[in-house]
């Protein structure tokens, strides 16, 4: 086929060929130029690495420490290196018009070099047609080939010349030495040409200074900018330090330079805190009168020194506003005012008012506030208090007023709020109406005082009258030693009667030692053993019974609380609490045999308060772990609060005795009332259950598709009367609580899958009725017993009613709504029964129950709180979380586990299609919404 007939005639093919080579011109000039760069790139190289070089031994100060000829030297070989690469890049070849063509078929990476052959010509046979023919198919597989080239980047090749990478170390330099010459780095690089020296060592003065401030500020260093340019001074910048700062000014050629400081700059007077240096140490400079140099401007070196002493360094500290100014050769160099930080005195201030534990402590609230933090507090006890007033005994107290160091609040600043718990019970003092004042103490010993106020300090409990009467005659002995007389006439006193009295022979002995003593006394020294002999004899007779394991016990707490409030390290904390643990072990189980052998066999077992909560030795050993947790974090304060919580459970524990909550019969009848009224709960969930599930079976027998439901229902019953086998295993606990409603609702799938299918709805409207007359049966005895009757008894009761009457009428969906009705009654009228328990402990101990205000189960009666100890006394400084670790009725778990239980157990009911559209509801709305 010829070329007219392909539709390409001569003409447009020439003009096509002619476009084409016009571009394959234009990218070969383009690869003449990167042929050319890749050629010359080298030598352009080699030139700029020598100047990066020099530029970054000038930056380094190279030329600031040699002499003028090696800095000649360094120019020159700077100027040949340079003079080498340019002739070296001028000589390079220039690419030839093949040599272009080449690259460009190189670049491209074409088929066929399109770029050369282009310039081919036919060379023989040009007028054979065939010959012809041939060529210009080739010539067109060319252009459509040429039409593709492109020109690739430069590729120099550097790291054939440079293998060891040279270039990036010579890079790496300049940038570090950049930074190292900060604003001198022009006057380094001129200073390579500076073959004469004078400007050179200009440059090389370095003039350095900068503000310490104390550490305990926890500020950074501030920098100071001394050097001014060479045309004139620096402006006086001004900057903030604190107090007790140091400025410290460096310079490393003080010849001829003059430092005048002014104001509250002054010289530390410690010589050790000045550095030795060559010149006279400087001085605050007074102002200098007119054409005068200040009294206090001292030079740093006279002109005869060596060079060896002519560096220099000097140090002030900061004590007020002050003046630093820096002269050399009569040209101000710099001028810096220099603000002073006050640092004020610490201020600390109670938050509340001290509380007194159970045990002789003291709990104080307070806030401390400081500049920078405090390094100490404490609490002073001072003046004695009596009615209402400061009093002056006429002699001096035996023993000096107890001070209690405070514990400081957490974090850096050790500000803020807090409480420390001290224990005065043993001293002198304990029981005395006194005058107390909060102190802080920050680093530089400046004290901040609380408004005092009046506290009577917190003794230990003695329960024996004699224990008590002794204690009270140290107090007084020690308070006023002239009452020594009133002192001897009570100790006489009690030894009038020693077989009423002062059974025990060693305390009778010791009576008379501590008068005969007190009586020939001469001296206070005297007078003190006789207080210390009164107060051994009240131990003696109040803790005569302890035990080595309950000694141990108090030991070992004591040894914590210490090592609490010292900040001791974490394997100290770590080894004090194990002894604690230990120590808690044997005391516990002593306990436990001391119980055993003092219980009464022929008492009656009392029942047990369903509110009352129990706390087991995990419990006990779970608060020490915490504690431990707490103390190794740092948080010294939870841990303290803690190990007191612990100790008022530990001491509570003491009192309570097998049988202390004994409920009459009219408690004992409300229990029982409270707890078939539960198992009626339960039967009317299960009741519920079972009529729905008979409803849906019959529906599905109407539409007849009753044996495949009828068989899924028994298979997931099967399933769900294992679940709830099971949940029989335990004990069934508190109505209200999830996890044994869950346990109810298995039990009532087993049965009614066992057996609702087969009672029809008939036999379920039987159970109903039983299950109502069971209900009115309890409201009449709660009637006989006196109780008031409950509006939600009587509601359910109704609601049963017209249940019964629905499953007469084979209504299941009336009557399922009905049960739940009567469910809610039920519910209702427990919680207005256990309220009337609640009520009538509360009135028994107005009307002096035996049992008395103290007894743990009218505590627990009254208090409404969950935050309880064994005996039903509130413990308010329970944290939340330890709180999730104590148990109520037996159940064991902590409050998280109890939640994810009740979460599974809402999900499984939910997904039971078995269950009342209004149950299925209720469940979602219960459920949190993702």
């Amino acid at each position: 086929m010829s070329e007219d007939a392909q539709g390409v005639t001569p003409a447009s093919q020439a003009e096509r060929a002619r476009l084409v080579a016009a571009r394959v011109a234009r990218l070969a000039r383009r690869a003449s130029l990167t042929l050319a760069w890749e050629r010359s790139w080298p030598w352009l190289a080699l030139a700029l690495t020598a100047a990066a070089l020099f530029v970054a031994l000038s930056w380094l100060g190279l030329w600031l420490a040699t002499p003028s000829w090696a800095r000649v030297v360094g120019v020159a070989l700077l100027g040949l290196v340079l003079g080498a690469a340019a002739v070296g890049a001028l000589r390079a070849p220039r690419p030839t018009w093949r040599e272009s063509l080449a690259r460009l078929d190189s670049d491209s990476r074409l088929a066929h070099r399109p770029a050369t052959a282009l310039a081919d010509e036919l060379a023989i046979n040009t007028s054979d047609p065939g010959t012809r023919a041939l060529w210009e198919a080739h010539r067109a597989r060319i252009l459509d080939s040429a039409e593709r080239l492109t020109v690739g980047a430069p590729a120099p090749r550097l790291a054939d010349r440079d293998p060891w990478a040279v270039r990036f170390g010579v890079a790496l330099a300049l940038v570090a030495a950049y930074f190292v010459a900060g604003p001198e780095r022009e006057a380094r690089l001129m200073a390579a040409f500076d073959w004469s020296g004078r400007n050179a060592q200009q440059v090389a003065f370095r003039l350095d200074g900068w503000i310490d401030p104390p550490g305990y500020t926890q500020f950074p260093p501030m920098l100071l900018d001394l050097k001014a340019g060479p045309d004139g001074a620096a402006p006086a910048p001004k900057v903030r330090a604190p107090v007790r700062s140091t400025l410290v000014v460096r310079a490393s050629d003080a010849h001829d330079l003059t430092l005048s400081a002014s104001g509250g700059l002054e010289v530390p007077k410690d010589p050790a805190d000045a550095p030795a240096t060559a010149a006279a140490p400087v001085r605050p400079a007074a102002p200098a009168a007119a054409g005068k140099p200040a009294p206090g401007a001292v030079k740093a070196n006279a002109p005869g020194d060596k060079p060896a002493d002519a560096s220099r360094e000097s140090r002030w500290t900061v004590t007020g506003d002050g003046l630093l100014t820096v002269k050399r050769g009569g040209a101000t160099l710099a001028s810096i005012a220099i603000t002073s930080i006050p640092d004020r005195p610490p201020s600390i201030e109670l938050t509340a008012e001290p509380q007194t534990a159970e045990r002789g402590g003291f709990t104080i609230p307070y806030e401390i506030k400081d500049d920078y933090g405090v390094v100490s507090a404490e609490a002073r006890f001072g003046k004695l208090i009596r009615g209402g007033k400061a009093v002056e005994p006429k002699r001096p107290p035996l023993v000096p007023a107890p001070q209690a160091a405070l514990t400081l609040p957490g974090g850096d600043n050790r500000e803020g709020e807090t409480r420390t718990t001290v224990d005065l019970s043993d001293h002198p003092w304990a029981g005395a109406r006194v005058e107390m004042t909060l102190v802080a103490k920050d680093e530089i010993g400046q004290e901040g005082h609380s408004t005092p106020i009046n506290v009577t300090l917190p003794q230990r409990p003695f329960s024996k009258p004699l224990a008590k009467a002794l204690v009270e005659q140290r107090r007084d002995l020690i308070l006023d030693p002239a009452g020594r007389r009133r002192v001897y006439d009570a100790l006489q006193a009690l030894m009038i009667a020693p077989e009423q009295f002062t059974p025990d022979a060693s305390v009778y002995l010791g009576l008379r030692t501590a008068a005969t003593r007190l009586r020939v006394a001469r001296a206070d020294a005297d007078l003190i053993s006789v207080a210390d002999l009164l107060w051994e004899m009240a131990l003696q007779v109040e803790d005569g019974d302890v035990t080595d394991a309950e000694k141990a016990l108090r030991q070992a707490q004591e040894n914590l609380k210490n090592a609490l409030d010292k900040g001791a390290t974490e394997q100290e904390l770590k080894r004090l609490t194990q002894e604690l643990r230990q120590a808690l072990d044997r005391y516990l189980r002593e306990y436990a045999e001391q119980m055993l052998k003092n219980r009464d066999p022929n008492q009656q077992q009392s029942r047990m308060d369903p509110n009352t909560r129990m706390i087991t030795p995990r419990d006990l050993k779970s608060m020490l772990d915490r504690m431990e947790e707490m103390a190794r974090k740092g948080d010294m304060e939870s841990a303290q609060r803690m190990l007191d919580q612990l100790k008022n459970i530990l001491e509570n524990l003491k009192t309570a005795r097998p049988g202390q909550r004994q409920m009459d019969q009219g408690q004992q009848q409300m229990e029982q009332a409270l707890d078939d009224l539960d198992k009626m709960t339960r039967e009317q969930q299960e009741l519920r259950d079972k009529t729905f599930r008979e409803g849906q079976r019959q529906r599905d027998a109407r539409r007849g598709d009753g044996q495949k439901p009828q068989q899924g229902q028994r298979q997931r019953g099967q399933q769900q009367g294992q679940k709830g086998q099971k949940g029989q295993k335990g004990q069934p606990g508190q109505q209200g609580e999830p996890g044994d409603q869950g346990d109810g609702d298995e039990q009532g799938d087993q049965m009614g899958q066992g057996d609702g299918d087969q009672e029809g709805m008939e036999g379920l409207g039987q159970r109903q009725q039983a299950l109502r007359q069971q209900l009115r049966e309890l409201q009449r005895r709660m009637r006989e017993n006196g109780m008031n009757g409950e509006q939600g008894l009587a509601d359910a009761e109704d609601a049963m009613r017209q249940a019964e009457e629905s499953m007469g009428r084979g209504e299941d969906g009336p009557a399922v709504d009905q049960q739940g009705r009567a469910l809610e009654g039920l519910r209702r009228g427990a919680q207005g029964m256990a309220q009337q328990m609640q009520q009538g402990d509360g009135s028994q101990q107005a009307e002096g129950d035996p049992n008395g205000p103290g007894q743990p189960g009218n505590r627990r009666a009254q208090s409404s709180e969950p935050n309880d100890d064994p005996l039903g006394r509130p413990t308010p400084t329970t944290e939340a979380g330890d709180r999730s670790k104590f148990r109520r009725g037996g159940k064991g778990g902590t409050l998280e586990q109890r939640a994810r239980e009740v979460m599974e157990e809402l999900r499984r009911r939910l997904g039971d299609p078995n269950r009342p559209q209004d149950e299925l509801d209720y469940l979602q709305r219960l459920l949190p919404v993702n």
